[in-house]
């Protein structure tokens, strides 16, 4: 049994038999106990039963089993004082070229280390730093020239009779004259996934507080970290597009006309729209959709070689905007162009169109040319080096998704606008006889998104969330003038009047 945040209790029923000679935390402490009772089921109801009563028992089970949860359980509301705004730590000025304010920080990926054993968390590129495998010691680019540092500069921080070895990552925005250690690495009981990646911070960390001073040296040793982007500039290009205020015109590029006809989607004409405004790169609509499609981890050396297999990513750019640097996302899934060309150069028509308007890539036909992905310009076709999906071990074959295939080695993938779901909606649709209507298709990415900058829908449905992204003032087209038609859009991202003006 167990309680949500407000404290309603549920009693929740396994769906399956332990798949190993385990016991649950429930039947140990039992066992320390010398109880009566070992069987997790019998402890629970046992519990239940005294509470409800033997006479309304088997109809509470019953119910409570059926709905998941016990009604009226909650626990009462207590309205108590507003709690202090927690204080910023003081960074103090070196006192010397190698005293620095350190400030240690729970991991954006495995949190304190308590995730640490989980391969998609360890690949997924940090927010900031694009890092994955790793924890690095991240600085500011003044501090790191003054100190004679840059990326993957291993240094040697010591804070009394305490020291420890870590490479440096140089932050463009991040504040001068401190230092930043991500916590949740260097574990030594993590299992194989994390077991010794990363350096522990933790050692260094004072009991109380998140703040200490260090001293730092250097080492004259490089380390080579597994990045996913490296080039920050968007030299000059409209790609992350910027307004001054929300109602303002992102700078519109005038439809190229074509020589292709123009494809028709009788019934539905599936969109996407991201509202760069809304997105704060915080990756979960990455994570999610590696959970919906079976993606695979390739590893840290896999990485380095740019072979990471991530559906949709999460760029970021710096821009330098009155004498600071801004930091700008932009999640790029497949385009799922109309005049797409990946499509004209596969030999084998692995990469086709459909009649609603996906750019489908069919799994049995692909023969791992990649000339999809030479000829694709927005670089969001993955392929499958090597058999990065475990299809051996019994016990992963239950974390994918039965809906998906799981690919074999030496195929094209990429973003599918989550076609699974889509079929999954339409049959239930024809099921009850009622149209799909707006909102009955949520792709992963989409559910996930925390500030719900993904909307997804039917273009050829005035009155849907997609549409109406469209006739934002706001609306652009990525490298709209090489005329491959997305069907991907993008608002443009609203700026404070301190930031700069129109991009």
């Amino acid at each position: 049994d167990v309680r949500a945040f407000d404290g309603t209790a549920g009693i929740v029923q396994p769906a399956i038999a332990p798949l190993y000679d385990t016991r649950s935390a429930l039947e140990v402490l039992a066992l320390l106990d010398d109880d009566t009772l070992r069987s997790g089921h019998d402890l629970v109801q046992r519990f239940w039963r005294q509470r409800i009563g033997e006479q309304r028992f088997d109809d509470f089970w019953n119910a409570s089993l059926r709905q998941g949860f016990i009604t009226d359980s909650s626990m009462a509301v207590i309205h108590g004082e507003e709690p202090p705004a927690p204080q910023t730590p003081a960074i103090v000025p070196p006192s010397s070229a190698d005293s620095l304010t350190a400030i240690f920080a729970e991991d954006a990926a495995v949190a304190d280390g308590s995730f640490a054993n989980i391969g998609w968390l360890q690949e997924l590129p940090r927010s900031a730093s694009k890092l994955t495998w790793d924890n690095a010691v991240l600085i500011g680019p003044k501090t790191a020239e003054n100190l004679q540092l840059r990326d993957g500069s291993v240094v040697r921080l010591a804070r009394g009779n305490r020291a420890l070895e870590a490479p440096v990552l140089v932050m463009p925005t991040h504040a001068e004259n401190c230092i930043t250690l991500p916590l949740g690495y260097g574990r030594r009981n993590a299992g194989r996934v994390g077991n010794g990646v990363g350096f522990d911070a933790y050692s260094l960390r004072p009991l109380t507080g998140s703040v200490a001073q260090v001293r730092l040296t250097r080492t004259g040793r490089q380390y080579d970290f597994a990045i996913t982007q490296h080039e920050t500039s968007m030299h000059g290009r409209d790609i992350v597009r910027t307004v001054a205020a929300r109602n303002a015109a992102a700078a519109q590029h005038k439809q190229q006309p074509s020589l292709y006809p123009q494809p028709q989607s009788p019934v539905h004409a599936w969109a996407m729209n991201i509202d760069l405004d809304a997105c704060i790169g915080c990756n979960a609509c990455t994570i999610a959709c590696q959970a919906e499609n079976n993606i695979p981890v390739v590893g840290k050396e896999e990485v380095k070689r740019g072979r990471v297999m991530h559906w949709i990513r999460v760029d970021r750019y710096i821009e330098r905007r009155n004498a600071r640097d801004l930091m700008l996302f932009q999640p790029v899934p497949c385009m799922h162009c109309e005049d797409a060309p990946c499509e004209a150069v596969c030999p084998v028509g692995a990469t086709v169109h459909d009649s609603e308007g996906l750019n489908v890539q069919v799994y049995n036909r692909c023969v791992g040319t990649r000339f999809c992905s030479n000829n694709c310009p927005y670089k969001v076709r993955r392929f499958n080096f090597l058999a990065y999906a475990n299809t051996e071990v019994e016990s992963l074959k239950a974390l994918q998704n039965p809906d998906v295939t799981v690919r074999r080695r030496g195929v094209m993938e990429k973003c599918s606008y989550c076609v699974q779901r889509i079929s999954r909606a339409r049959i239930n649709a024809e099921r009850s006889g009622t149209p799909l209507v707006d909102g009955d298709v949520v792709t992963a990415c989409e559910a996930a998104c925390p500030t719900q900058a993904i909307v997804f829908g039917d273009l050829r449905d005035a009155n849907s969330r997609v549409s109406s992204a469209r006739k934002s003032s706001r609306h652009y087209v990525l490298l709209e003038e090489l005329n491959t038609r997305p069907r991907t859009t993008y608002l443009a991202r609203v700026l404070d009047s301190d930031d700069g003006e129109v991009s």
